[in-house]
């Protein structure tokens, strides 16, 4: 009798486990961007180097962290928002390179979602070691690609 109990057993076990793994890991998934590794546009680097600077500082108003024309880098700040979901942030690195038919552009938008907000904390924390005013950012799972809304500014922009 013992001997037909334990198949039983370990089928109940594992079947037990696999609903409470696939509970557990259920998340949406993010969409990578259509240009993993860039997108080409068949125009002049500096013409695109000032394109891509006021998009990313006039436009949306970010904040400079490192510019440096030369190596083809920017990046941005993190920008804070306060939502309905809590505080959101997020900062953009804009990469691009000139090549022989135009300049390559490869643009990666960062995306935070913090803790909400408590009500016996101030509304702007001491920061931590790293600079951070939140200790609690998470990544936030996002359907839709935020670098290919930079790269549909852009090519709108350019034309």
């Amino acid at each position: 009798m013992k001997k037909r109990l334990y198949p039983g057993i370990l089928i109940g076990v594992f079947t037990i486990a696999a609903i409470f793994y696939s509970g557990c890991t259920h998340q949406e998934r993010v969409r990578k961007s259509s240009y993993p590794e860039g997108k080409l546009y068949h125009e002049p680097y500096k013409k695109v180097w000032d394109t891509v600077n006021r998009l990313i500082f006039t436009d949306l108003g970010c904040t400079e962290k490192t510019v440096n024309k030369e190596n083809g880098y920017i990046e941005t700040e993190w920008t804070t928002q306060v939502t309905i979901d809590g505080t959101e942030r997020w900062r953009i690195i804009a990469q691009l390179k000139q090549k022989n038919d135009g300049t390559l552009v490869l643009f990666n938008k960062d995306i935070g979602q913090g803790e909400e907000m408590k009500r016996n904390k101030p509304l702007f924390m001491e920061q931590s070691k790293d600079g951070d005013a939140y200790n609690d950012w998470k990544d936030r799972i996002n359907t839709s690609s935020a670098a290919d809304d930079l790269y549909k500014q852009l090519e709108n922009k350019l034309q």
